[in-house]
């Protein structure tokens, strides 16, 4: 995305109406109605790269329209807006994109123009619940998605070599495994948490059976997990495992490096499952997994717990953080730096989009993740690191689900 990138189509929609045609808008959208959103062009000799054009259309007056999150730095409005086509109603913007492009996306008319990162936690979720209500998917683009009921429709970029797509689809030959719901109650704290048990579809489970621990359960189920799972168990990429499913009554709190969360779930609750379940302890095929905060927790729980957690797999992982007071971000990492070295293995991936300042203008997440995959290994832990094409995005985090699980508990295809 380093050089102005302009679409041919565009290019030919404004010398028409320069020239005066007073048709060619009409005819440029009706003819996009027909092939659908985004724009894709290629240019000649670049193998690598598309060239994609998404275009909307002000059904009243606007002032601007930005693209969000983005499709170059997320979150970050100036680089992602939209230009007018002079005496139309159509507005547009043209990206360079690798082929292997997975995010999504919505229309913001009339956006502020404010970046997230200069706001305070609590400025930011306000300012989202008021902006989330005049988003517009793309209205040309036929696949929407969203991962919660209370979250506004997506509309979804997903370019042919994305990667992963494969795993995250429900086939009708492959097995479904088993869904339980339960209650456990801490027993130094005497909170409840609710969870959910996969069990693979054979319905037995081998005393040394991987168990993996996910942060966020309920979204991970909103975006089918078990499907995943499955997938990779029938086609025997991964063993047949046991997954603990965690619900966070506020994961903003709960997440981001906290002893009480840790210490529940390593020395209350997976001894509990690995009783019900009789389960063998082995910190090398246990897997704690999250996204975003998630992530940190996972990395978190790795360090706080080597002898439970042999194995940790983040996504999008929030590394920027550090507790209130701090004078440094990157909290974890420091921690990393100066603590002796573990067995503990890491699969760390982040989107290449996630490169705009993180909250307080700590560093963005690429940047972050990078900096502990390099304390990482500079300590000599084993580190599995990808970038995948996309951004702080639900849509790739099944994927790259199935890829951690392949490298730290069976093999790559």
């Amino acid at each position: 995305m380093s050089r102005p990138a302009i679409s041919p189509r565009i290019s030919e929609l404004r010398r028409h109406v320069e020239a005066g045609d007073t048709t060619a808008a009409e005819s440029f959208w009706r003819r996009l109605t027909r092939e659908g959103t985004p724009l894709l062009e290629e240019e000649e000799g670049d193998r690598e790269h598309l060239l994609l054009t998404l275009v909307f259309r002000a059904e009243e007056p606007v002032r601007g329209v930005v693209v969000v999150p983005g499709l170059e730095s997320i979150w970050q409005p100036e680089h992602n807006r939209l230009v007018p086509v002079p005496g139309t109603s159509l507005w547009h913007r043209t990206w360079r994109v690798r082929r292997d492009l997975r995010t999504t996306y919505c229309f913001s008319p009339d956006e502020p123009l404010r970046a997230l990162h200069e706001m305070s936690a609590e400025e930011e979720t306000r300012y989202l619940e008021e902006r989330m209500k005049v988003w517009r998917p793309d209205a040309l683009n036929p696949r929407r998605f969203s991962p919660h009921p209370s979250l506004p429709p997506m509309s979804v970029i997903e370019l042919p070599e994305a990667p992963g797509r494969h795993w995250t689809v429900r086939r009708p030959d492959v097995p479904r495994g088993r869904l339980d719901e339960g209650v456990y109650q801490d027993a130094r704290s005497g909170r409840e948490r609710t969870f959910w048990l996969y069990r693979p579809a054979s319905g037995s489970v081998a005393e040394d059976a991987p168990l993996l621990v996910l942060c966020d359960g309920a979204g991970h189920l909103e975006l089918g997990v078990t499907d995943v799972l499955d997938n990779l168990i029938a086609g025997r990429h991964i063993p047949p495992l046991v997954c603990v499913l965690l619900h966070h009554s506020d994961r903003n709190v709960e997440l981001p490096c906290n002893d009480a969360f840790v210490e529940e779930v390593a020395a209350e609750l997976l001894p509990l499952v690995r009783s019900e379940l009789r389960l063998r302890a082995a910190p090398a095929r246990t897997v704690m997994g999250g996204w975003s905060f998630g992530g940190l927790a996972a990395a978190y729980a790795g360090l706080r717990h080597p002898e439970v957690f042999g194995n940790v797999l983040s996504q999008s992982g929030s590394f920027w953080w550090a507790p209130g007071g701090a004078e440094e971000h990157e909290w974890l990492t420091g921690q990393f730096a100066r603590a002796p070295r573990s067995g503990v293995r890491f699969h760390l991936n982040v989107g290449l989009l996630e490169r705009g300042p993180s909250p307080g203008n700590s560093p963005s997440q690429l940047v972050a993740n990078r900096h502990l995959r390099d304390v990482l290994r500079a300590k000599g832990h084993e580190v599995i690191y990808r970038e995948l094409n996309g951004g702080h995005d639900y849509l790739g985090w099944m994927a790259g689900l199935a890829d951690g699980l392949m490298s730290l508990l069976g093999r790559e295809v």
